[in-house]
């Protein structure tokens, strides 16, 4: 699958969670724990629209959250003519679609009321006899703190608010020497960090709903890449949530450093076109290998201490 964004005009997207307390004596709940699992490439969880139980992509490169095409014939949403929302990814704008109107949404206890959502489709997406059904970006995440520990199925949402003590550090498994990255956090709530690829330094979006770490071909140029080099790579079409298609080719360069943590000879997606916003995404692939805590209020991307990376969500 293509990474998948989504930049539209829509209101946040929520999930009933089962709640948890964050430290044996703090008796304020803070902590919502959500199963995670990964799917056509995907980060999946589950939420509930409409008081239904739907999987859902989670998608920290999204600005709006969606349901899917499926979940509006499977709840029978209704088309709202008033309200439209311009679709744009990886592959440039689609074209601007009716939303729909969805009545009931919960994330943590946090309900935005009623409301029109954009339509999206992903193929294969709605497959199977646990459909795909929406799409969870930063309109509704960037309310709390949120931890992913990919390896283990599992990530939890933090309300910085209720929580005794600060975070990471109150967490369990956070007590080493944790990597702390600045994040830029756009006027659309997306999150933007600095990341040296090859020791020249770039602007990287933190994006979950991409499949893989993509850069940009202005900012490949840069660092030496031809389009020679790029013509002898594997590569294929892709297709985002737009419903664009873009090219990409892979190509192996000699260092990905993000905080203190470096990467050598990564395997980079090399986009056909310019990302605009940021020099590349830093996705799924990259977070697979990573336990995290992404904080939208304090504007840092926490990244636990090498061998602890499963203890706090435990």
């Amino acid at each position: 699958m293509p990474p998948v964004h989504l930049f539209a005009r829509s209101a946040a997207l929520a999930a009933a969670l089962v709640l948890a307390a964050c430290t044996a004596r703090d008796a304020t709940v803070c902590r919502a724990d959500l199963p995670v699992a990964e799917r056509l490439h995907l980060l999946v969880g589950h939420v509930r629209v409409n008081g239904t139980e739907v999987a859902a992509i989670l998608d920290t490169g999204a600005e709006k959250s969606a349901v899917m095409d499926g979940l509006v014939t499977r709840l029978g949403l209704l088309a709202d003519p008033r309200e439209g929302s311009l679709m744009s990814g990886v592959g440039g704008e689609g074209t601007v679609q009716n939303d729909v109107l969805v009545q009931g949404f919960e994330l943590a206890g946090f309900d935005p009321g009623d409301d029109h959502y954009p339509v999206i489709a992903i193929p294969g997406a709605g497959e199977g006899p646990d459909p795909v059904g929406a799409l969870v970006g930063v309109d509704l995440l960037g309310h709390f703190d949120l931890e992913l520990d990919l390896a283990h199925g599992r990530a939890a949402l933090y309300d910085p608010d209720r929580c005794a003590g600060p975070l990471p550090e109150s967490l369990p498994g956070w007590s080493g020497r944790v990597e702390r990255v600045p994040l830029d956090v756009t006027w659309g709530g997306r999150l933007l960090l600095p990341v040296k690829v090859d020791g020249q330094t770039l602007t990287a979006l933190l994006d979950s709903g991409s499949t893989a770490t993509v850069i940009d071909l202005p900012a490949a140029t840069r660092l030496g890449v031809t389009a020679a080099m790029l013509a002898a790579e594997p590569g294929g079409e892709g297709f985002g949530a737009a419903g664009v298609n873009f090219h990409r080719a892979l190509h192996t360069f000699h260092s990905l450093q993000v905080g203190g943590i470096t990467e050598r000879s990564p395997r980079l997606s090399v986009l056909d076109r310019d990302l605009r916003e940021s020099d590349m995404l830093l996705g799924l692939d990259w977070l697979r290998q990573r336990h995290v805590l992404i904080s939208f209020r304090r504007h840092t991307l926490y990244i636990a201490p090498e061998g602890e990376q499963a203890s706090s969500l435990q």
